[in-house]
């Protein structure tokens, strides 16, 4: 179903905001769609609302960091999620990322409508697992069992009235077949509290498209055929607001964390910092301890050793083949890194050349050719291609205006002027005053 015209705008009492996350979207999606690519519900939102051209991201451009600056207004290294994964230390929890809101340091939009007493909803947003969210659907799986569907494992960190609520309403939701939409779940859990509870805020984050880049990469077939599902999903979200009667106070929100670039080969760091004896891994090739720790984020490499000690010079030198083969794009140091708002306790970073991405592995081959293309993000913002994406749509919502280039940190302001709070302190950032018909009447 398509999304229906901007309606027209209520009394400044009521406002909703629904912010939908469409994982890995680039900007280009609509801002050079291709003619055989069909998004009719977001050209739409584009034609009736602000966008911006493209929006420059966090570093690493990962999900993690990155949804959590759409809601805080601030970089990983003030808001505290560095990277997805939430230890770097070889062998200890292996695959636990950062699900868990209490890592987040600053005050988020959902702490901000808590106060203002204003609802909140969320369905699979990262990092809310704990969070004090209304109704709350938080995205975290079993790290023994990978990203797999696990509704006993899930439970265990909702509301127990609110998973019983659902489960009555809406059944025991299907796992995916493999190539499937697994984002319809999400969607109909976002309907239903669209039309059950009527959040001032809701929270959506759909991630097929973000599989079907890495899986095939950007602009593959399979990636063509998943945005035009995301499409679909984004229509039947603001077909859900109208069936809620909510459509002449809420306005729609459609961002992404990242973009993506094209695989053809991956490089292996690590396996020379193994060789120079400041890893170790086993015969799989996983690392398993060493005096310095490495995070692999596809497009780049945090390194980190203790901050009393000085392996820089070691690093260097294990790392020369890198540099020699061409197989590094740049090599960024704490002070670039503090530039850039990344994580404080990393000494260096390692970005991959064009076309590549760094493995965790520790053995085998320094670079090797992927057998067929493939897709990841984790590079620098700035990098053509990372461009995230940012809409803004309804009755409050002026029509044709182009933002350009905006950071990332600008949009958690935005979102919250359009719910009518006003806190200056909040975020990095002012709103973006230009979007909007007329100022919201501020709580």
């Amino acid at each position: 179903m398509a999304a229906q015209d901007s309606p027209q705008p209520a009394g400044p009492a009521v406002r909703h905001v629904v912010v939908i996350s469409v994982d890995g979207m680039r900007a280009s999606a609509y801002m050079r769609r291709s003619q055989s690519v069909h998004i009719p519900n977001i050209e739409r939102l584009l034609r009736g609302g602000s966008y911006a051209a493209g929006v420059e991201g966090v570093y690493p451009t990962l999900t993690y960091p990155s949804h959590t600056t759409l809601v805080t207004g601030r970089m990983p290294a003030q808001h505290g999620i560095y990277t997805n994964l939430s230890s770097r230390q070889a062998g200890k929890n292996p695959g636990d990322w950062f699900w868990f809101s209490k890592a987040i340091r600053v005050p988020t939009l959902w702490d901000e409508a808590r106060r203002a007493r204003l609802s909140t909803a969320a369905v699979s947003w990262p990092v809310t697992a704990g969070a004090p969210i209304d109704w709350n659907v938080p995205e975290i799986w079993d790290p023994q069992k990978g990203e797999v569907v696990d509704l006993l494992y899930l439970a265990k960190y909702m509301n127990p009235l609110f998973s019983m609520e659902i489960l009555g309403a809406l059944g025991a939701p299907k796992a995916a077949p493999a190539g499937g939409d697994g984002d319809g779940d999400r969607v109909r859990l976002a309907t239903y509290l669209l039309k059950k509870h009527r959040p001032n805020l809701l929270l959506v984050h759909l991630a097929m498209l973000d599989n079907a880049q890495h899986l095939r990469g950007p602009d593959s077939p399979e990636a063509a055929k998943t945005l035009e599902r995301m499409d679909t999903h984004v229509g039947e979200l603001v077909d859900a607001v109208n069936a809620a009667g909510m459509q002449a106070s809420t306005d729609v929100f459609l961002v992404s964390d990242h973009g993506f670039l094209t695989l053809e080969r991956e490089v292996a760091p690590n396996v020379l910092l193994v060789k120079a004896g400041l890893l170790t891994a086993n015969e799989k090739g996983v690392v398993t301890g060493g005096s310095v720790d490495t995070i692999s984020n596809g497009g780049s490499m945090f390194i980190y050793w203790p901050p009393n000690e000085d392996f820089r010079g070691r690093v260097d030198a294990a790392l020369k083949p890198l540099r020699d083969q061409g197989l590094v794009w740049a090599v960024i140091d704490r002070d670039g890194l503090k530039e850039l708002g990344a994580d404080p306790e990393a000494q260096m970073a390692l970005e991959a050349p064009q076309g590549a991405y760094f493995s965790e592995y520790g053995k085998g081959e320094l670079a090797a050719k992927l057998a067929a293309p493939a897709g990841t993000h984790g590079f620098l913002p700035f990098r053509q291609g990372l461009e995230a994406s940012f809409i803004a749509w309804g009755p409050h919502i002026r029509a044709g205006i182009d933002l350009h280039r905006i950071p990332m940190t600008a949009i958690a302001p935005t979102i919250l002027k359009a719910l009518g709070i006003d806190d200056r302190e909040f975020g990095d950032q002012p709103p973006l005053e230009e979007i909007f018909k007329q100022p919201p009447e501020t709580r």
